[in-house]
């Protein structure tokens, strides 16, 4: 392998990993937020129960969407050539 190569990969794979790291976060916030699907209700919620169904299906769909991304973060991290030796040790 080129050393131009592992150079590129590596980045990819710090730049892949950074965003893996960012989307896990948003999913803990979202199932956070989420609550099982009994989320808190918000002012206006609580006089229009339809916007409180509406945003858990939102918050329902942002879950799914994340998940999906999350999936697709590291489908491509397997795809890279593994680290070598050295990398992976430090």
């Amino acid at each position: 392998v080129e050393p131009a190569d592992e150079t590129a990969a590596s980045s990819a794979r710090a730049i892949l990993e950074s965003e893996l790291s960012k989307a896990q976060a948003r999913q803990s916030d979202l199932l956070a937020e989420y609550n099982n699907g009994q989320p808190e209700m918000l002012g206006p919620e609580h006089r229009n129960h339809q916007k409180y169904l509406d945003r858990i299906a939102d918050l329902k769909a942002s879950i799914d969407r994340n998940q999906s991304d999350i999936a697709g973060i590291q489908r491509e991290i397997a795809r890279l050539p593994a680290p070598p030796a050295a990398a992976a040790s430090q």
